[in-house]
């Protein structure tokens, strides 16, 4: 269940993604998927994650970073945030979506996918049941999340909306935003 989860996420965000200079993928976990599958979208590209090593695959340079402490990048020096499936997982996603916009250059998009408050609880079931092992119990934060929610919080970040909607059913949302330029 887990591949197919992953899979139709990552199908919600391809619509959304533009060849970059400088891309970022915020918790892009140990196999980096988003990043491997798109070798070519950016000039340069970073995976950051507390489960990956620094290390050097092509033009991806893995990072061992916690995101949720300042981001290792100048100020304005990104064209490209990804952070999918990953507020759910930290406390402070206003200071995280904060800090993205202090290292999105003006015209810059990010790109976030997080479970709706339903998507928390069917995700913690299916957790209970023994279908999913992607989590430890009790690991998803539930701020209630639900597109108007991840939208004022973007906006309350600086950014502009492009879009903020529910897929798979209302159990994700994805938020597109830009830095104003």
């Amino acid at each position: 269940i887990e591949a197919v989860i992953r899979h139709a996420r990552l199908g919600a965000v391809e619509r959304w993604l533009r060849p970059a200079k400088r891309w970022a993928d915020l918790g892009c976990h140990p196999g980096y998927a988003l990043l491997k599958s798109h070798p070519g979208l950016a000039e340069r590209a970073w995976g950051l994650d507390l489960s990956v090593a620094d290390a050097k695959d092509g033009p991806v340079e893995l990072m061992r970073r916690d995101i949720t402490q300042p981001l290792p990048f100048e100020d304005a020096s990104l064209d490209l945030v990804t952070a999918l499936a990953v507020l759910e997982h930290i406390d402070t996603p206003r200071q995280v979506l904060a800090e993205v916009r202090r290292c999105l250059a003006p015209g810059g998009r990010l790109i976030v996918t997080t479970p709706s408050h339903w998507g928390i609880l069917i995700h913690d079931k299916m957790l209970k049941l023994g279908l999913v092992k992607d989590v430890e119990p009790d690991e998803h934060r539930d701020f209630g999340m639900t597109p108007a929610l991840i939208a004022g919080w973007a906006r309350e970040a600086g950014l502009e909306v492009e879009h903020c909607g529910s897929f798979e059913l209302g159990i994700n949302v994805l938020l597109v935003a830009r830095r104003p330029p």
